[in-house]
């Protein structure tokens, strides 16, 4: 007997109780189960079906209503494709319950036998949704993966958002495995027909986008070797911003190490704008050749400053195909070799490395003040001869600013670092082991955000009042109204750096009506006056520091002259259009992905999916405050649904394949035209093998060294009996001829490579 503490202490467990209705037969007592569910859904004798897949359909909603799983049974066909006799039983469990259909003179099905009684007890109700049939991922689902993909959400966080939206893993439908295996299958579907999906899909963007560009290039056996594309809005904005433009090669966001190079400028805003876009599987002068080809036949001319790093292959396609081009070097790609060309003990013992920069990054010196430091530089510490100084001072005017003094380089003045950070922007959006067709649903959702940030700093500009600080200065309220909010704030700062850190110096006259004006800037280290030639008959101004030709923008040593002239209106042949509010129109929202490409059936039901979750988050976000209102809302979606699947039930589910073929857009009713290239190898990747350990090596060396020992087990050489990692061999008189085969038909390096691993793991 328990005592009172025993008692006090103890607690119910309760136990997983059988759910049905059980039955026990009085003779052998065999316990028997039914499911419990509404008739409605229960099979009948002789009901009717109009196919065997709707037949199958109804038992298995039956089941889920019941709590067990079904599965196809045998069937009888007399002839080919015609089906007379259908089961569709239960589990394998030794249960004899199922439906049999059979095919009546009307074509249609009957259901002639119905067993209802189970040998098993059912799945409780709440366990329910880990049952096979009740693990499917809808068309909602389906479709949210995939447009989550384009942001670099993979399926395990698409799941994680969804059963944390819907309030549980048991609100889904589906579970983590099924997100990853909907999204593994469908990245087999795409990569099957990779390459002739995104022509095909570009294909048709050139048909029904307006100013769409897309060239591909091919080797001779059909493999898609580089790909360009541009759009109407790409056009637009090199036509506004395409004074100076960047590209560079070295990002890399595919499976196939393909290349991903975009061509890129800035904006009116100060921020990267995407010209044109390219993958090219090869770092050759042809194909930048082909690319820069391309380029032009797409936006009609090439642009007349292109930055890039100090790749050969780039710089002598550009001599080829862009001659008329300015080509200029990234700055910072040559002074990062510093240190290792001339030694890192001059460059960190020594002010040698100090004195370089002073003369390199830097816009005050001219030509023949750089040339005269740099020989002074170099003979200081005995550099005169070295070779790849001399080679870098040959290209000077390529990478040096003193030499672009009198050209607008509109913010990529010194280095590629444009591209550089286009790079890191799109990483945002992509993953090196995506296919082709994924990066470009990825490139579509990043252009997109990009030309959204694009439209919000217009409209911070718009609608939004910057502080000016100078009142009685009329011409930086003008700039206000002028240019846009970034680009103002450096006008600001010019025109605050004249008012409050400039003075004017000597004023002389010239016979051809101009001024010729020296100014004084406290700011800058320089002891030396600025010379401003102005004439004021046209309001014609320059400055000896060349700010307006290198950035488009007046400098203060201007500014300090306009005000001192008290000049009132903001000299309007010095408004370079591609810093001010208006210089380019917003695009359409979306017009980059193309959604009006086509008017498919897939699309018009997307756009009517669109609309309801539209208008269902709406309805909820109103209904909120008024909790009756919301349960009523409730309530007619509850009921709706439930005649929803009524409704349905007759309806197959399309194939898992046609699905994919909807989601990409593209079904294989015609010949693959571009094949995918193998995984290519480009310029920093390394070398090809991995690198062995020294004990590896020393295994591989010692191996080599006893090739001549042969094993007495397999009679391989390179290892004995007891290292040996294959099967005992019969006795020689017993070895079958195909054993005898398989020993003769292996390569003898690989089998000692495999020997070589697997010693290496046991030790």
């Amino acid at each position: 007997m328990e005592s009172p503490a025993m008692q006090m202490y103890s607690v119910y467990i309760p136990t997983y109780q059988p759910v049905g209705n059980v039955q026990v037969s009085p003779n052998s007592g065999r316990r028997t189960f039914i499911p419990d569910v509404d008739d409605l859904i229960k099979p009948q004798m002789y009901m009717l079906f109009n196919s065997l897949e709707n037949a199958f359909l109804f038992y298995q909603r039956y089941a889920k209503a019941g709590g067990f799983t079904v599965r196809k049974g045998t069937q009888y066909e007399p002839r080919k494709g015609v089906i007379h006799n259908k089961w569709v039983p239960s589990i394998r469990t030794g249960c004899e319950a199922c439906i049999r259909v059979k095919l009546n003179p009307d074509n249609l099905y009957f259901v002639y036998h119905f067993e209802e009684s189970h040998n098993h007890s059912f799945v409780a109700e709440d366990d329910r949704y880990l049952l096979p049939e009740n693990r499917s991922m809808n068309y909602v689902q389906e479709e949210a993966v995939n447009a989550l993909s384009a942001i670099n959400v993979g399926p395990v966080r698409a799941f994680n958002i969804m059963r944390t939206l819907y309030g549980g893993f048991d609100k889904v439908g589906a579970t983590k495995v099924d997100f990853k295996n909907f999204k593994r299958d469908l990245n087999r579907y795409i990569a099957e027909y990779d390459a002739d999906m995104v022509i095909k899909h570009l294909r048709r963007k050139k048909e029904f986008m307006p100013n769409f560009s897309m060239e591909y290039l091919t080797t001779a056996d059909g493999v898609l070797r580089a790909l360009f594309w541009a759009d109407g809005d790409s056009k637009r904005n090199f036509n506004i911003f395409g004074d100076v433009v960047s590209f560079d090669a070295t990002y890399r966001r595919n499976k196939y190490n393909m290349m991903f190079v975009p061509f890129t400028s800035v904006d009116n805003h100060y921020r990267n704008v995407t010209l044109g876009d390219a993958i090219i599987g090869d770092e050759t002068a042809e194909t930048y050749s082909w690319l820069l080809n391309a380029f032009r036949q797409a936006f009609g001319r090439a642009p007349p400053v292109i930055v890039t790093d100090h790749d050969p292959a780039m710089r002598k396609a550009i001599q080829d195909t862009w001659p008329e081009s300015r080509h200029r070097l990234c700055m910072w790609h040559i002074m990062e070799k510093l240190t290792t060309k001339v030694g890192a003990n001059l460059c960190n013992s020594t002010d040698f490395k100090k004195r370089l920069c002073d003369i390199v990054w830097t816009d005050a010196l001219l030509p023949e003040q750089f040339e005269t430091e740099w020989g002074v530089i170099l003979a200081d510490f005995d550099l005169v001869n070295h070779e790849w100084l001399q080679s870098i001072y040959q290209i000077r005017d390529t990478w040096i600013p003193a030499y672009y003094r009198d050209q607008h380089m509109s913010g990529l003045m010194r280095t590629s670092s444009r591209s550089e950070s286009e790079n890191h922007f799109f990483g945002h959006f992509c993953n090196p082991n995506c296919t082709l067709v994924e990066f470009l649903g990825h490139f579509d959702s990043a252009i997109e955000a990009q030309r959204h940030e694009h439209r919000k700093n217009d409209h911070d500009t718009r609608h939004t009042n910057p502080q000016t600080f100078a009142k009685e200065f009329v011409l930086e309220q003008q700039a206000a109204n002028i240019y846009t909010r970034t680009i103002f704030v450096d006008a600001q700062l010019e025109i605050q750096t004249a008012i409050h850190k400039c003075g004017i110096g000597k004023w002389d006259d010239r016979e051809d009506n101009f001024v010729n004006i020296s100014v004084k800037d406290f700011s800058q280290t320089c002891t030396t006056f600025f010379q401003v030639m102005m004439r004021q008959l046209d309001m014609t101004v320059s400055c000896s520091c060349n700010m307006y030709e290198q950035f488009g923008l007046l400098c203060a040593h201007i500014f300090c002259v306009l005000r001192f002239l008290d000049i009132k209106q903001f000299p309007e042949r010095y408004i370079m259009r591609r810093w001010t509010r208006e210089a380019v129109p917003n695009s359409a929202p979306g017009a980059i992905l193309g959604i009006s490409e086509s008017d498919d059936r897939y699309q018009q039901v997307n756009g009517v999916v669109m609309e309801i979750t539209r208008s269902a988050e709406s309805l909820i976000n109103r209904l909120v405050p008024n909790f009756d209102a919301l349960c009523a809302f409730r309530d007619h979606v509850v009921q709706y649904q439930s005649t929803a699947d009524q409704a349905v039930v007759n309806a197959p589910p399309r194939s898992r394949r046609d699905r994919f073929g909807e989601i990409t857009g593209y079904t294989q009713e015609t010949p693959v035209t571009v094949r995918m290239p193998k995984t290519v190898r480009f310029k920093g990747m390394g070398k090809p093998s991995r690198m062995k350990s020294n004990r590896e090596m020393a295994i591989i060396q010692s191996a080599e060294k006893k090739k001549g020992r042969e094993c007495s087990n397999c009679k391989r050489r390179g290892h004995n009996i007891r290292t040996c990692t294959y099967p005992a061999r019969e006795k020689a008189d017993g070895s079958s001829e195909s054993d005898e085969a398989a020993l003769e038909g292996d390569d003898e390096e690989e089998l000692e490579m495999r020997r070589v691993k697997e010693t290496t793991k046991r030790s």
